[in-house]
């Protein structure tokens, strides 16, 4: 795999001359951080040492230098910037800007993105719309390119998305400058079985990082993923199918997102000795969850309340990540390296109770002084006036995000019954994760039609495309887990294509759900029976919203709020029914063209023969 340096600094022999002098003693340092305890990465231990910083690297470890700029961290513990090993900005809503400005402050220094989501509306221009709109900011914002736009065969007419990508239209983006790798391979299928397509666009990416996304791939199938190249893996969900994956030279990426919570089961698989090849990923994380809990400082401080050192925890969230990826200019504190430095103090002295960030420096800048409210250098087009090697156009925002019309309650109706009890297939949400059940319940009905019953939980969830005007699938069937007694919840974020998706505790809270999302052009919207509607609007493709990161927050909590008032228990209910038409994760999900089995990879029909 070839190592990438991002940096600028030092390109040419007498910028180096100027680093080598600085590091010899010979002329002062720009900055100088005094009395740091700080993480050697290399033995697993930490060192009281000054940190000597010369533009935005660091070059030299020690006492007795001079600089321009001293900054005293005696009894703080210096650990390299946090690298987010996987991740959709699009699912935090924020657009690019806003996101560096709630992740730095707590230690990112270094995202990977996978503008999948985008893409999935956009196509190749919502890549370009992303390359573009994270360059230029402090935080390093690196690209890795949707392998599957859809996430699914599109021969197989599981979905529809905005957009197809072939491997002819994603081998452009393996020369970007701004490019790492691609992306999750969701169609693990396609790949142990060998498509042609698919093996062609491993191919294009050939000698760089390439990420899977295999959940619960095990034995000979996983051998053969690994055989393809497939690097690395976020969706473990248990301890031995993480540790298979390890064993298969698959890199463990741990994930704590949103919906996605798997760090407390991984975590054990943490030690010395894989403290390189395992890492961190937030993958799908909102802001109001970043701004209570935390971004990748709030997965080191679960391991390190698991009792993990803070020598592995800190190595497993910034040197392995860079490993991985071929970051050789990040992830330790030594000469030679950017000067990404997160300052920590273990609260009340003890590392089990946690952690604070005390400073951030992101290339040699402290984050508390750096003013976000900038111009990020963009021209009137969306194109970088400052980087000559960008000249890809962001696309013109579309007139509309939802081409839908209002819909009537008709249109939710179920398939016939076939008796006076009906056997169900009915999608069984699991808190907390993006795995569903694959439920057969027999549901009572009246006058040979099936009715819901919300007093077993069980309530109709709707799909409907919104990319295509001449385009009117839409799908109705059933769901288990939402608690819903007397409200609806529609969102335009519907993972991987992003249909309109809605669940309610009635066809009537449904259509008012979705028609408000339609006159909002894209939005999260909840509705109560009582007359209460909140809502969050999301005009950047229906995904995104340009609102501040603490507005879209305080809108969550709102949402969050009036969804728990109808009824909804779980923690994260826009993310968990967003993930239940994404037909590559297991078992049941729900797409505009009908119920998937995600195992057997086949259309099921609602009523069971």
């Amino acid at each position: 795999m070839s190592n990438k340096n991002f940096s600028k600094s030092f390109q040419s022999p007498a910028e180096l001359a100027q680093a080598v002098k600085v590091a010899r003693g010979e002329i002062p340092a720009d900055f100088a951080i005094r009395g740091a305890q700080v993480l050697d990465v290399f033995r697993g231990v930490f060192i009281t040492s000054d940190i000597i910083i010369f533009r935005d690297h660091i070059v030299a470890l020690g006492d007795g230098y001079k600089a321009k700029r001293e900054l005293d961290a005696a009894g703080h513990f210096a650990v390299p910037g946090f690298i987010d090993s996987h991740c959709h900005i699009e699912s935090s809503l924020m657009t690019p800007k806003n996101f560096e400005t709630m992740v730095l402050p707590l230690g990112t220094t270094t995202v990977l993105w996978d503008p999948h989501e985008i893409a999935n509306v956009w196509g190749t221009h919502g890549i370009n719309w992303a390359i573009n709109q994270s360059e230029n900011l402090l935080l390093d914002v690196l690209i890795m390119v949707p392998s599957c736009v859809p996430a699914t065969d599109p021969s197989l007419a599981f979905e529809t998305s905005g957009a197809f990508l072939t491997p002819k239209d994603l081998a452009p983006f393996a020369q970007n400058p701004r490019v790492l790798g691609l992306a999750e391979m969701m169609a693990y299928p396609s790949v142990v079985n060998g498509d042609e397509g698919t093996l062609q666009k491993l191919s294009n990416f050939y000698g760089m990082p390439r990420d899977g996304h295999a959940p619960g791939l095990r034995g000979k199938e996983l051998n053969a993923y690994a055989a393809a190249g497939m690097m690395s893996c976020h969706e473990s969900t248990e301890l031995e199918e993480a540790e298979e994956k390890l064993t298969r030279g698959i890199h463990v990426l741990i994930r704590e997102g949103s919906c996605a919570k798997d760090a407390g089961k991984l975590l054990p698989i943490l030690s010395p000795y894989s403290s390189s090849v395992v890492s961190f990923c937030s993958d799908d994380r909102n802001p109001k969850d970043i701004q209570e809990s935390g971004h990748i400082n709030a997965i080191i401080t679960m391991a390190l309340e698991k009792g993990i050192s803070p020598e592995v925890a800190f190595r497993a969230a910034s040197f392995a990540p860079a490993r991985t990826y071929g970051l050789s200019d990040r992830g330790a504190i030594a000469p030679g390296y950017l000067a990404d430095i997160c300052l920590v103090t273990p609260n009340n002295n003890l590392w089990k109770s946690g952690f604070s960030c005390h400073q951030v420096i992101k290339k040699g800048t402290l984050v508390t002084e750096f003013s976000f409210e900038r111009n990020t250098d963009l021209d009137a087009k969306g194109n970088s006036a400052k980087s000559p090697g960008s000249k890809q156009p962001i696309p013109e925002p579309q007139k509309k995000n939802i081409f839908l019309s209002p819909i009537q309650a008709d249109i939710l109706c179920l398939p016939p019954a076939n008796g006076s009890q009906t056997k169900v297939r009915v999608i069984g949400v699991r808190p907390g994760q993006i795995l569903t059940d694959h439920l057969v319940l027999p549901l009572d009905t009246l006058d040979g039609k099936i009715s819901p019953d919300l007093g077993r939980d069980i309530i109709k969830i709707c799909v409907f495309e919104r990319h295509h005007e001449e385009f009117n699938y839409h799908t109705t069937a059933l769901v288990k887990g939402f608690g819903l007694k007397n409200a609806a919840i529609a969102s335009s974020i519907n993972h991987d294509s992003h249909n309109v998706i809605a669940v309610g505790a009635s066809d009537e809270l449904i259509v008012k759900a979705i028609n408000t999302l339609i006159a909002l052009d894209g939005a999260i919207v909840v509705v109560h029976e009582d007359g209460l509607v909140e809502s969050l609007p999301l005009k950047v493709a229906g995904l995104m919203s340009e609102a501040l990161p603490h507005e879209i927050a305080e809108k969550l909590r709102a949402l969050k709020n009036l969804a728990q008032k109808g009824g909804c228990h779980l923690d994260e209910p826009f993310l968990q029914l967003s993930f239940l038409a994404l037909p590559v994760i297991p078992s049941l999900k729900i797409t505009d063209r009908g119920l998937i089995d995600s195992k057997d990879f086949c259309k099921v029909e609602l009523v069971v023969p």
